[in-house]
């Protein structure tokens, strides 16, 4: 019986082993997504501001030749 009882000590030790970094994982995990979630939104922050300028020089493009024309009849 007490060989039984040391055996299952050890398995519980190396399990909790097993538990402790299986949490540092999780943990270093959740700090990587919490980093790239941060850069996905600087770079969707400067894709949007990128889109309006360009955005608004199509329109600029579009609209001068127009203006031009109306304005010189």
């Amino acid at each position: 019986m007490a060989h039984l009882e040391g055996a299952y000590q050890q398995v519980s030790q190396r399990l909790n082993g097993i538990d402790l970094r299986l949490a540092g994982i999780e943990a270093r995990i959740d700090s990587t997504r919490d980093m790239l979630v941060g850069r996905i939104d600087s770079l969707r922050d400067s894709v949007d501001r990128k889109f309006l300028w360009v955005m608004g020089l199509v329109l600029v493009s579009i609209l001068l030749p127009l203006i031009q024309r109306f304005v010189s009849r």
